[in-house]
C-alpha cells in the first residue's frame, strides 16, 4: 500500500509538471512569444512574433482561441539587479513587419506601443507592485496600469508575470507636453520633461549632478538622469539643469519657506506628499533615492516639478533584509541616518520640506484623509488583497512549479523563509497592519488651521482621482466659515447627487459614492456654490 501511495504521489507531481510546462488554457490572459531562434539580451531588442490571448475580464482564456493580439514585438530584457536571476523581466516594444513601432490598446488599457513584463522571482506574493499601484491610482496619481498574464516563450511556459505600462510621456500615461527637437525658447522649451533619481543603468541620454549635499552625507550629491524626451537636445539639456537648480537653491535659502517666492514656486508639493505616502506605507528601502521619477509640464501649463509616477516596489512591505527594510517601524525618507555608507542617497529635498510646517500639517491632512474615507482605509487595503489573492491562487501554483523557490532564499529576502504562497500573502498583511499603525502614532494629523497659510483661495477645490473610479474624494479649501451646496451632474444636466456642506476654514474632506447604474456613465461635472463663489469641476470616468 505504501508503494502505491507513493506511486500515485509520483503521477500528481508529474502531471502538475507537465500541467505547467504545457499550459494551454488560464483564468490569466496568455502571452506567447516566439523568437525564432534568436537568444533574448539586455539591448538591442530581437524582432519576435508575439500574441496576447485574452477574452476578457473573469473569462478563461484558451490557446486555442482567436488571440486578442497577433504581430510582432521587439523584445530585451530590462532591470539592473534583477537582471541576475534566472526568471527575467522584458521590455517589450510593439513592432509592424518593418519593426517600427506601433500603438496597440491591450488588456484594455490605452493605446502605446513600450510595455513591461515584470517578472517579481524575489516578490512572492506577487503583490507589492500590483497594490502599490492600485493605492497611487486611488490617491490621484498616475500610476502603471497593470494585469498578470502567464508567459510561454519558444513554447517553454514561464510562469506568471505582471504585463505593465512603461512609464512614458503620454496622453493615458505621463500626460504632459510633448517637446519636440525644435521647441527651443520660450514657453516652447519649458516641457515636457521626465528625469529621475536612479542607477545609471541602461540610462544613455546623460545626466548632472546636484550643487548641494544630501543631508548626513556631506560629501554625498545626487545624481539626476533625463528620462524624456528620448531626442533632447542641448539646449534642453541646459534648460532643465538650470531650472531644478534654481529649484534647489530656493529651497536650500532661508526663505524657502515664502508661499510666493519659496520652493512652492518650483515643486509641486501635493504630488511630493503622495509619493512620499506611496514610499512610507511600503517601507521602501529604495524609496527617493533609485527609480524616483520627477516631471515638469510646460510653464503656461503649471510648470512645477512633480513627483512621480511611482515605480519599483518589490523590495517592499518588509521584504529586504538590508537597512531595517524588514521592520514596519521608522521612516524610509531618514535612509541617510540609517544606512550612511551607501552610495546612493536619499536627495535633501524630502527632508528639508518636512522642515516646513505648513508642508507638515498638508502632509498630515492627507494622511488623516487617506485613512479616514480613501485608499487607505484597512478595509480597502485588504480587499485589493483579496481580490489579488482570488485571481493568482490557480496560476500561482503553476509559477512555483516552474520555479520552486518558496521556503529559499532569493535576494534580498529577510528570515523566516515563508514555505507557502498563502504565507507570503499572511506577511504582507501582517506587515501593512503594524506599518499603517506605526504611522497612525508618528505622522501628525492635528493641527491649528488658520487662514494664513499658503495656498488657500477664497474656495479651492481638488477632486481625485481624476479620471475616477466609483469613488469621488473631494477636497476642499476654503477661508470662510460658510454652507456650500454641492452637486454632480451628468452630462445632461441630470442630477446625480446633491447635498450641503458646512465648509471650516483650511481644508475640508469629503467623498461621494456614486450608484452602480451611474458608475459606467462617461463625464460628470461636480459643482461647488457657496456665498462667494461657483465652481465647476469636469469629471472623466476611468
Amino acid at each position: 500500500m505504501k508503494k502505491l501511495y507513493v506511486a500515485i504521489l509520483l503521477i500528481i507531481s508529474t502531471f502538475q509538471q507537465l500541467s505547467a510546462q504545457f499550459l494551454t488554457s488560464s483564468n490569466l490572459p496568455i502571452v506567447v512569444i516566439n523568437t525564432n531562434g534568436l537568444p533574448i539580451v539586455d539591448e538591442p531588442k530581437i524582432k519576435t512574433d508575439f500574441k496576447i490571448y485574452y477574452n476578457g475580464q473573469g473569462k478563461v482564456n484558451n490557446l486555442t482561441d482567436k488571440p486578442h493580439y497577433e504581430g510582432f514585438a521587439g523584445i530585451e530584457y530590462r532591470g539592473s539587479s534583477s537582471q541576475t536571476f534566472p526568471k527575467k523581466g522584458l521590455g517589450i516594444e510593439l513592432w509592424n513587419e518593418k519593426s517600427e513601432s506601433v500603438n496597440v490598446a491591450l488588456l484594455g488599457m490605452p493605446k502605446e506601443s513600450d510595455w513591461i513584463l515584470f517578472a517579481s522571482y524575489n516578490e512572492k506574493s506577487f503583490m507589492h507592485n500590483i497594490l502599490t499601484m492600485r493605492v497611487a491610482r486611488e490617491i490621484g496619481m498616475y500610476a502603471s496600469r497593470t494585469q498578470y498574464v502567464e508567459v510561454i516563450i519558444n513554447g517553454v511556459y514561464q510562469g506568471v508575470y505582471v504585463f505593465m505600462e512603461k512609464i512614458k510621456r503620454d496622453e493615458g500615461r505621463v500626460n504632459i507636453a510633448n517637446l519636440k527637437e525644435t521647441d527651443l525658447t520660450g514657453d516652447d522649451i519649458t516641457g515636457g520633461y521626465i528625469f529621475k533619481v536612479d542607477k545609471n543603468t541602461g540610462s544613455n541620454l546623460g545626466s548632472w549632478r546636484s550643487k548641494y549635499p544630501n543631508y548626513n552625507t556631506p560629501n554625498n550629491f545626487t545624481t539626476f538622469l533625463y528620462e524624456s524626451p528620448k531626442t533632447i537636445t542641448s539646449q534642453q539639456r541646459t534648460y532643465l539643469k538650470s531650472y531644478v537648480d534654481n529649484a534647489e537653491t530656493s529651497l536650500q535659502s532661508e526663505n524657502y519657506r515664502d508661499k510666493t517666492n519659496g520652493y512652492r514656486k518650483y515643486f509641486d508639493t501635493k504630488s511630493f506628499i503622495q509619493l512620499f505616502l506611496l514610499n512610507e506605507i511600503s517601507k521602501n528601502v529604495d524609496g527617493y533615492r533609485i527609480s524616483t521619477y520627477f516631471h515638469k509640464d510646460k510653464d503656461s501649463k503649471g510648470g512645477k516639478i512633480k513627483a512621480g509616477p511611482p515605480w519599483d516596489y518589490d523590495i517592499t512591505y518588509g521584504n529586504g533584509n538590508y537597512c531595517g527594510a524588514d521592520s514596519p517601524y521608522g521612516f524610509s525618507y531618514r535612509f541617510n541616518y540609517t544606512c550612511s555608507n551607501d552610495f546612493l542617497q536619499v536627495p535633501f529635498w524630502w527632508e528639508r520640506m518636512l522642515s516646513d510646517s505648513a508642508f507638515v500639517r498638508e502632509l498630515g491632512q492627507e494622511y488623516s484623509f487617506q485613512r479616514k474615507f480613501g485608499a487607505l482605509q484597512n478595509d480597502r487595503l485588504n480587499k485589493h488583497i483579496d481580490t489579488l489573492t482570488n485571481i493568482l491562487r490557480e496560476p500561482i501554483v503553476r509559477n512555483f512549479q516552474k520555479w520552486p523557490i518558496l521556503g529559499t532564499f532569493v535576494w534580498p529576502q529577510p528570515t523566516p523563509y515563508a514555505s507557502t504562497w498563502e504565507q507570503e500573502v499572511k506577511e504582507l498583511r501582517d506587515f501593512l497592519t503594524q506599518r499603517l499603525q506605526w504611522l497612525d502614532n508618528n505622522i501628525q494629523t492635528n493641527f491649528a488651521i488658520t487662514a494664513n497659510e499658503p495656498n488657500l483661495d477664497e474656495i479651492h477645490i481638488n477632486a481625485f482621482p481624476n479620471p475616477f473610479l466609483e469613488r469621488i474624494n473631494i477636497n476642499i479649501q476654503s477661508l470662510f466659515e460658510e454652507k456650500a451646496k454641492i452637486r454632480l451632474t451628468d452630462n445632461l444636466g441630470k442630477t446625480i447627487f446633491e447635498g450641503n456642506e458646512t465648509l471650516q476654514i483650511g481644508n475640508n474632506d469629503f467623498y461621494i459614492e456614486l450608484p452602480e447604474n451611474e458608475i459606467v456613465s462617461g463625464v460628470k461635472y461636480l459643482i461647488i456654490e457657496s456665498s462667494t463663489k461657483r465652481i465647476t469641476k469636469k469629471l472623466v470616468h476611468q
